[in-house]
C-alpha cells in the first residue's frame, strides 16, 4: 500500500476526485499525498496500527463484536506503548482526569451496590471508550493530514452504509431498517460514528459557491434521507441538529445555508408522502412520547426516566452501581414518590445519561460525568480556536455537544453497541485538539 500508492492514485483516478472535492482550508488532495508520507516515516509498528485504525469505518459495518475488538485492541496497544514510552503526560487534561474518576467512583458505587460482580463487571470495562478518545487524540490521529484520510475513510463508509440501507428499502421496505445488524440500530453508524465527516460536508456545502459545495451538500443530503428511512427517530434529529448548527459555526452563506434546510425539508416531506408508516412514526407518535412532555402513566419514555430518578432519589450520593438500575428497577414501588407523574418503565437502562449516572452513581458521579461532558465539549470548541479556518476542527465541538445534549433519548451509558459509535466520534472530534501538551507545559511554568 505504502510503496505503490502513488501509481494506483494515478491508475484509479483518485488524485482527480481528491481534488475535485477539495478547497482551499480542507485539501484532500495535498493531505493525501503529505498523509501517507508521513505514514511512511513511522515505525513499523505505528504504521500498521495507524492502517488498522483506517480500517474502523469498514469494521463498524460488519458486527458488534468485531467493532468492539477493534476498539479494545487499539486501547491495549496504546497503554502497552504508553508504559513503554512512559508518556502519561496526556492524562493531564480534565477531560480525562473526569473521565477516571468517574470510572473509580463508578467502581466504588458497584462494589457497595447490591449486584457488586454484575456492576463493577459493566462499570470496569467502559473506560476503554475514554481510552480510545485519548489513543486518538495523542497518537494515531495526532496529524492533521492522517485525520483528513480517515475523514475519506469515513466517507467510503458511511457510503457503503447508505447503499446496503437502499437495498434493504428496496429489497424488504421496513418501518424499521435492520440491515447489516439484524438490528434496528444502523441509524447510529449516520448519526453518530459518521456524524464527524456530516458536519464537515455540510460546513463546506454551505459556504461554497461551488461544485465542491454542491457534492457535499448533495452527500450530507443522502445521508439524511436514509437516516430518516432507518425508522431512528432519535439519531434522525442528532443528525439534522447537529448538520444545521455545524453550517452556522464556519462561513456561512446564508442563501446557500437557507437554500440546503429548504431542499432537506421537501427530502423529508417527500418521505413522509410516500411512506405514511414513517410520516406517523416521525409526527404524531413522536409528540406524543417527548418525556418531558407528556408524563403520563403511558408513556414509556417518560416511565423509563422515571424509574431513574426514583432509584436516584433512593441512593442520592453513590448510586446503585453502574448498570444496576435493569435489576432494580422491577421492585421500585412506583406510587412513590408521590409528586413525580406517571409510572415506571423498566427497560434495561433510563435511556438517558444524566439520569442513569444519577440512578447508578448518585449525586456524585453526575457532578464528575457533567463535568466530564462539559471538558470534552470545551477541548473540542478549543480546536475551533486554534484552527477557524479548518471546517473539521471549527465543527468538531458541534460532534461532542450533539452526543452529551441533555434533552434526548440515549442508549445505556455503560453499554457496549451505543458506545462503540458514539466514543468513536468523540475520538475523532476530540484529535483535532493537539495543544494538549502546550497547555500542560505553560501550567507548570
Amino acid at each position: 500500500i505504502l510503496n505503490g500508492y502513488d501509481t494506483k492514485k494515478k491508475k484509479l483516478g483518485i488524485d482527480m476526485f481528491l481534488k475535485f472535492i477539495s478547497i482551499h482550508e480542507l485539501d484532500f488532495s495535498l493531505s493525501w499525498e503529505n498523509g501517507w508520507a508521513k505514514i511512511k516515516n513511522l515505525s513499523n509498528f505505528d504504521k500498521y496500527m495507524t492502517l488498522f485504525w483506517f480500517m474502523g469505518p469498514f469494521i463498524y459495518l460488519i458486527e458488534r463484536d468485531p467493532a468492539d475488538l477493534w476498539l479494545t485492541i487499539i486501547c491495549l496497544i496504546f497503554l502497552i506503548r504508553c508504559f513503554i514510552k512512559k508518556q502519561w503526560t496526556w492524562t493531564s487534561q480534565l477531560w480525562f482526569k473526569s473521565a477516571l474518576a468517574l470510572w473509580i467512583f463508578g467502581l466504588f458505587s458497584a462494589l457497595t451496590g447490591p449486584d457488586p460482580l454484575f456492576s463493577f463487571t459493566q462499570g470496569f470495562v467502559w473506560i476503554r471508550f475514554p481510552l480510545y478518545a485519548a489513543a486518538a487524540q495523542v497518537w494515531l490521529a495526532k496529524e492533521r493530514d492522517i485525520r483528513i484520510i480517515m475523514l475519506l475513510s469515513m466517507m467510503l463508509g458511511m457510503i457503503i452504509m447508505c447503499m446496503i440501507l437502499f437495498a434493504e428499502t428496496i429489497i424488504e421496505n421496513k418501518t424499521r431498517l435492520t440491515w447489516p445488524y439484524g438490528d434496528t440500530v444502523p441509524g447510529v453508524y449516520l448519526a453518530k460514528f459518521s456524524l464527524p465527516l456530516f458536519c464537515t460536508l455540510i460546513a463546506i456545502a454551505v459556504s461554497q459557491k461551488s461544485k465542491v459545495g454542491i457534492f457535499s451538500g448533495f452527500i450530507g443530503l443522502l445521508s439524511v434521507v436514509f437516516s430518516g428511512l432507518t425508522g431512528e427517530r432519535g439519531n434522525f434529529l442528532i443528525r439534522a441538529c447537529g448538520g444545521m448548527l455545524a453550517g452556522l459555526v464556519w462561513k456561512p452563506k446564508i442563501l446557500i445555508y437557507s437554500f440546503l434546510v429548504i431542499i432537506e425539508v421537501i427530502a423529508v416531506l417527500i418521505i413522509a408522502l410516500a411512506r405514511p408508516d414513517l410520516s406517523n412514526r416521525f409526527g404524531k407518535q413522536f409528540v406524543e412520547h417527548i418525556p418531558l412532555v407528556n408524563t403520563s402513566d403511558t408513556n414509556p419514555y417518560w416511565g423509563a426516566w422515571r424509574g431513574g430518578i426514583q432509584q436516584g432519589l433512593i441512593t442520592p450520593i453513590k448510586g446503585i452501581g453502574p448498570s444496576g438500575t435493569r435489576n432494580t428497577c422491577i421492585n421500585l414501588n412506583t406510587d412513590l414518590p408521590i409528586w413525580l407523574p406517571g409510572k415506571n418503565y423498566c427497560g434495561n437502562h433510563p435511556h438517558n445519561f444524566y439520569v442513569q449516572l444519577f440512578a447508578e452513581t448518585g449525586i456524585i458521579g453526575l457532578i464528575i460525568g457533567c463535568i466530564m461532558f462539559g471538558s470534552i465539549i470545551f477541548t473540542c470548541y478549543r480546536a475551533r480556536e486554534k484552527a477557524i479556518n479548518c471546517p473539521m476542527s471549527a465543527t468538531a465541538f458541534v460532534v461532542t455537544f450533539a452526543m452529551f445534549f441533555p434533552l434526548q433519548q440515549f442508549g445505556s451509558f455503560y453499554g457496549q453497541w451505543g458506545n462503540l459509535f458514539m466514543w468513536f466520534a468523540i475520538g475523532f472530534a476530540i484529535s483535532q485538539f493537539q495543544d494538549w501538551e502546550k497547555t500542560k507545559s505553560n501550567f507548570e511554568k
